[in-house]
């Protein structure tokens, strides 16, 4: 039987390099994250599907599953996985909010995606830093 955090750090070890180069992707390249997030805002409701499930889905089935720590610095990641699953159920449930944070990637917005690859960096440390502890 595997124990809660055996499963901690399987998730956190999972997601320690996804999240790092997604969030350096963000702070490095925030005008291809704006021009994604354009064209799937353009697909519609569709494009909420797509940015749910290509990106959303699969971190926060993982942590929510399998990452229930509620004691030190991985307790971020938790809260992480919990407000990532949020997002998706308010996306899926009221499709309308999924597509309007979609359509506040514009030219000008910039700074949003460099916050946000901030803040998977972060989240991304914790985990490398929690697996190699």
């Amino acid at each position: 039987m595997i124990t809660t955090q055996e499963s901690a750090v399987a998730v956190q070890a999972v997601l320690a390099f996804p999240l790092l180069m997604m969030g350096l992707s963000h702070l490095l390249q925030p005008k291809m994250w704006i021009g994604f997030f354009s064209y799937l805002h353009g697909l519609g409701y569709n494009g909420v599907l797509i940015r749910t499930f290509a990106l959303e889905l699969v971190p926060a089935v993982a942590i929510i599953t399998f990452h229930m720590v509620w004691t030190g610095p991985e307790t971020v990641i938790t809260l992480y996985g919990i407000l990532l699953a949020i997002k998706i159920l308010l996306s899926l449930v009221i499709p309308s909010i999924g597509l309007r944070s979609l359509a506040m990637a514009d030219l000008n917005k910039s700074v949003n995606f460099i916050l946000a690859g901030t803040v998977l960096i972060a989240v991304s440390g914790i985990c490398f830093w929690s697996v190699l502890v």
